[in-house]
């Protein structure tokens, strides 16, 4: 008798040992990200790691960085990261062509600015014939940049395209190296602080930046199905982090400035006025980021360039898992990190 109460305790025990949710430390997770330095809006790895918010969410987190967006995607491809940053396009296109990936939350709004310390460039017609730098081929900066000229009536191919972008592009431009490019506001920053010298915005209609997709997160998948309650907690963190950047409190921007700067090599200043410029534009938004209207919008441009193939052209539902974000998000309401 006693040794069958003995068996049963012994049972229940270990039933419910299997039920109870997994330990902190034993959840990990491999995620990609654009730097190192990160560029601007991946400071969020290091604003999660500074703050522990994934550490409080009970995961443990291995970033891989690669220097493009294209190759952080690919990583979650091959299945060598669960999760990835990468601008839109790039995740819309491997979408398209059948990459067993989906969409899980994103950055809505394009920081990106053209301009130029060339005296004879005024606009957007003055940069025919000129060397822009404007990372690789269909890539973020090249496709806004297309974007931007085609409203003007030129072509790529009536520029001289060189494939610089993040930190080797902010070092030629204080070098004096390039003197047109397509920046991110707190590169063009660092290079004027550094240089003393305020460089040209090319003006383009407001619609341009409507119309496309910035940035998003990405998980095969695979790790949806298989490792969902890490990509859950993942999401957990990176809601954290927004809302942190995006916080107007003069202590919190203090605190990022001091975070962003150091891991982006950027003097804290202008760190400081990049986290303004950013806000204003909100480029870190408190929900999914992931409207239906600019994600199509963006497809449609990529169809429009001839980038995709109008009949590979994804819907929505084959773009986005929504679930995820939506339940990550239930978590940190529920802890009071979080109001909508």
């Amino acid at each position: 008798m006693l040794r069958k109460t003995l068996f049963g305790l012994v049972a229940a025990l270990s039933a419910a040992t299997f039920m109870m949710p997994a330990n902190a430390a034993d959840l990990k997770l491999t995620a990609t990200a654009i730097g190192r330095p990160p560029i601007f809006s991946n400071t969020f790895v290091d604003v999660g790691e500074a703050k522990g918010y994934w550490k409080k969410a009970g995961l443990d987190v291995n970033f891989r960085w690669f220097q493009r967006g294209t190759d952080t995607a690919k990583a979650v491809v091959t299945g060598d990261a669960q999760v990835g940053f990468t601008a839109s396009a790039p995740a819309m296109n491997l979408i398209a062509s059948g990459a067993k990936i989906k969409i899980i939350a994103g950055m809505p709004n394009q920081d990106w600015l053209v301009a130029s310390d060339d005296s004879s460039v005024k606009g957007c017609k003055d940069l025919k014939g000129k060397t822009v730098a404007a990372d690789g081929i269909n890539n973020a900066r090249y496709l806004f940049l297309q974007a931007v000229v085609n409203n003007c009536g030129l072509k790529l191919s009536d520029l001289k395209l060189i494939n610089l972008a993040n930190a080797p592009l902010v070092k030629a431009g204080i070098a004096g190296q390039v003197h047109n490019g397509v920046w991110h506001i707190d590169e063009l920053a660092q290079v004027e602080f550094v240089t003393k010298k305020n460089w040209t915005l090319i003006k383009f209609p407001p619609s341009i930046k409507a119309g496309l997709h910035y940035a998003v997160m990405i998980a095969s998948d695979k790790a949806i199905k298989d490792d969902r309650e890490a990509v859950v907690r993942y999401l957990e963190g990176w809601i954290e982090t927004q809302k942190f950047m995006g916080s107007k409190n003069p202590a919190d921007q203090k605190e990022f400035a001091e975070i962003a700067a150091k891991a982006s090599q950027k003097d804290v200043q202008v760190a400081a006025n990049a986290i303004k410029s950013y806000q204003s534009i909100n480029y870190w938004v408190n929900n999914d980021g992931l409207g239906k209207k600019q994600l199509m919008a963006q497809v449609g441009e990529l169809v429009k360039v001839g980038i995709m193939k109008a009949a590979n052209k994804p819907n929505y539902d084959k773009l986005v898992d929504t679930s995820l974000y939506a339940e990550a998000m239930k978590r940190v309401e529920k802890m009071g990190g979080m109001k909508k």
